[in-house]
Formats: C-alpha cells, structure tokens, sequence
C-alpha cells in the first residue's frame, strides 16, 4: 500500500509543475561485502519541479556495471534541488534496497512557452484591453 501512495504522489506532482531531468550517480545500499563497488551506478531521473531551492520527488532507471547478479534498477525517491543539480534519497524496487543519488539536473521545456492554443483567445485578454482603453 506504501509503494502504491508513493507512486501516485510522484505522478500528481509531474502534473503541478515543469519537471525536470537529472542524470547522474546513485549508490545502492546492501551491496556485497566482498564487493562495495557493486552498489555504485549511474542513474537517470524524471524530477517533480525543476524550481531551485526546493523539495523534490522523482522516479528513474540506475545501471550497476560492477554488480554480478542485478545491474539494473527502478526507483522512487524524495529530495533537494540546487542550482544546477539535485540530491535524492529513496528506494531501489529491482535492487530491493535504499539508494542515494546525485545529478544534473535539466529542466523539460515544451516546444511553445504559451500555454494557450493558437486561435483560442484566454478572456483575460479581452479585459486587459478594455481597461487600458484599446477599445
């Protein structure tokens, strides 16, 4: 049930602001002991918001060349963005563990910066005339 609110919470906050991208390193925690390095990765990560200074929840894929049996991994995790980058916390479903990142983040732009459709007028518009007298 846990898992399930998880999920949906990171999937609502997609929907309130512009997301954006990080791609970075991630340490899987519970690696082999004869091994540490098994735990280390790369990762790349759908983030909530793209605002600096801001709490952040994402979702992303992780590969683990050094692991010998599970090199890959799917993940939910919760934390901070900074300026150029973002650090999160959370858990690995494949590796079945808790898993810490780092990355650069980009923010996801659309192709226009309206968020109006072309031929359709917002209502606001016509008002805005109105009071600075343009009709």
């Amino acid at each position: 049930m846990k898992k399930i609110i998880l999920s949906l919470a990171v999937v609502v906050s997609f929907s309130f602001a512009s997301p954006a991208i990080t791609a970075g390193l991630t340490y899987s925690f519970g690696a082999a002991k004869d091994n540490p390095l098994s735990g280390a990765g790369a990762t790349v990560k759908v983030l909530s918001t793209s605002e600096i200074k801001k709490p952040v929840v994402g979702a992303g894929v992780s590969y683990f060349p050094w692991a010998k049996d599970k090199k890959f991994g799917v993940d939910v995790s919760a934390g901070y963005n900074f300026k150029k980058g973002s650090i999160m916390g959370g858990w690995d479903f494949l590796q079945n563990q808790p898993s810490v990142s780092l990355g650069y983040n980009k923010e996801i732009k659309s192709e226009k910066d309206s968020k109006f459709v072309d031929g359709i007028q917002d209502a606001r518009c016509d008002k805005s005339k109105e009071i600075d007298g343009d009709n």
